[in-house]
């Protein structure tokens, strides 16, 4: 199983041994988590910025893998749910965009999800997603963690 999270967004010093954390966490359950962070470009300009993060994100959706887009207005699940996503496939991305969000056009290519109706810094969605991940592993092989 590889769990790939693509994020526009500067890497966090602060949060580094916390996803590595994260990380090691999932290697128990044979389980690969990728973070891949791609700096943002500078743009006061929505369109622009949205456009940028398609370009960016793009190459790296592949058709026969799912992809869900992390927004505001996507679907909210539990943790149960969250590891049936992870039980279905073998692999599977996630993506976090920039200030602006994403552009219509990226996300009629993926899956939208949502962590909560609260607004998180990307730094922090990235780590709560990567403890998701851990969390629907956990669920699947019975871990106790979940409890």
């Amino acid at each position: 199983m590889t769990c790939s999270i693509y994020a526009i967004s500067k890497k966090t010093p602060e949060f580094a041994s916390l996803l590595a954390q994260q990380q090691r966490a999932c290697q128990q359950f044979r389980a690969t988590l990728e973070i891949i962070d791609i700096a943002p470009k500078a743009s006061n300009n929505s369109t622009e910025a949205q456009s940028f993060y398609t370009k960016a994100l793009s190459p790296y959706i592949k058709p026969s893998t799912p992809g869900y887009a992390l927004h505001p207005a996507g679907k909210l699940i539990d943790s149960q749910e969250f590891s049936q996503i992870l039980n279905a496939h073998a692999h599977v991305q996630f993506f976090i965009a920039g200030a602006y969000g994403f552009a219509k056009e990226f996300l009629k290519q993926c899956i939208p999800l949502s962590l909560s109706p609260l607004t998180f810094s990307h730094a922090l969605a990235k780590l709560i997603l990567c403890e998701q991940i851990f969390r629907g592993l956990s669920l699947l092989n019975n871990h106790p963690y979940h409890k």
